[in-house]
């Protein structure tokens, strides 16, 4: 055989082989969506809509609970001005706050999504360092990265095979994380602990949770599973309760310099189920932590307790809603900020 031919038949091999593997994970839509990877680079394409804005447009920002609960396409349907959104998951949006805030000429209105654990992340917490690395990269990225970003988004959006995350979701398909899946016989860890990926995104950067959370209810328990492993050995807020001052201190400064400049920010506590929100409790009490914060930095605020229409979904892994959920959730939020004259519906 000559080379010519071996190269024929290498090149045959591999793509079959790549069809076959393409073809396989296609069987199971409830797991895998040919989308484009919510990282670093996706996040720069949106932050840098921010230099276009008014003082009408709105910038979301937060973590995960953010992402899954408010849609930016049902927000537009409503407001008629669909947000910029910058909140991400797994990380506390401290970082994007100052960022806009130093960064930027922004005037308009953020939308702020508290999730204590996160939101409170002292500066020298490794998530906190992890959100501002993707500052340091919108502010640092190369041509070179944004064109190879831009020639991997058809990639990313017909092939399920390319389907991974920052967060190195345990059955995410890249080598690494199928390597992960491997189990010794002896193995007692098994993957209990392994935190499976349960949604999709779309290209603006809204999250999606899968239907398999609440048709499997299997599945679902192994998200709580993951929860339950270090939920119970959050420390009681004796014990850190002399953090919370500095981080107040921290964001009052930030906060009363974005109204400096005639913006106004929206403080947003989601829902998190009692297995969820009883241990974070215990931590961060909410008359103790948030109650203080929002008093600190005086700024409209909207508690999942002080309102029926944040509390009445029930969240299948206990932080996050499912996405038909979310749509209501996100018109009646809206409402009510139109309501209170937070915000104004655009009538053009």
């Amino acid at each position: 055989m000559n080379l010519k031919t071996s190269f024929i038949v290498g090149c045959s091999l591999t793509l079959i082989s790549l069809i076959v593997w393409e073809t396989y994970w296609r069987t199971k839509p409830e797991l895998y969506r040919a989308v484009l990877e919510d990282d670093r680079y996706l996040w720069a394409e949106q932050r840098a809509k921010v230099k276009n804005t008014t003082k009408e447009d709105i910038v979301i920002i937060g973590s995960s609970r953010t992402a899954f609960n408010i849609n930016t396409h049902i927000w537009k349907t409503v407001q008629g001005i669909q947000p910029i959104n910058l909140s991400t998951d797994g990380k506390p949006p401290g970082p994007f706050l100052e960022d806009i805030v130093y960064n930027t000429d922004f005037k308009g209105t953020i939308i702020a999504g508290v999730t204590p654990l996160l939101w409170f992340s002292p500066p020298n917490n490794q998530r906190w360092l992890d959100a501002k690395s993707w500052v340091n990269h919108y502010h640092e990225q190369t041509p070179a990265q944004k064109l190879g970003h831009q020639l991997s988004k058809p990639l990313q959006r017909h092939l399920v095979m390319l389907t991974n995350s920052e967060l190195e979701f345990y059955n995410d398909l890249d080598l690494k994380s199928l390597i992960n899946t491997i189990h010794l016989p002896n193995d007692r860890l098994g993957d209990q602990f392994m935190l499976y990926n349960f949604s999709y995104r779309d290209e603006d950067r809204n999250i999606m949770m899968l239907p398999i959370m609440i048709e499997d209810s299997l599945y679902a328990k192994r998200i709580t599973n993951v929860w339950n492993s270090f939920l119970p050995s959050l420390p009681s807020y004796n014990n850190v309760k002399d953090i919370f001052p500095l981080q107040f201190s921290r964001f009052k400064q930030v906060v009363d310099d974005f109204k400096a400049k005639g913006g106004q920010i929206i403080f947003i506590r989601h829902k998190a189920e009692p297995p969820w929100y009883d241990h974070a409790q215990r931590m961060m009490p909410r008359a103790m932590v948030y109650d203080k914060f929002i008093e600190t930095v005086d700024c409209p605020s909207y508690h999942f307790q002080d309102y029926p229409f944040m509390s009445k979904y029930r969240l299948p892994d206990w932080s996050h809603m499912y996405v038909e959920d979310a749509i209501t959730y996100t018109e009646d939020l809206v409402n009510q900020l139109i309501k209170d004259q937070l915000i104004q519906k655009k009538t053009n």
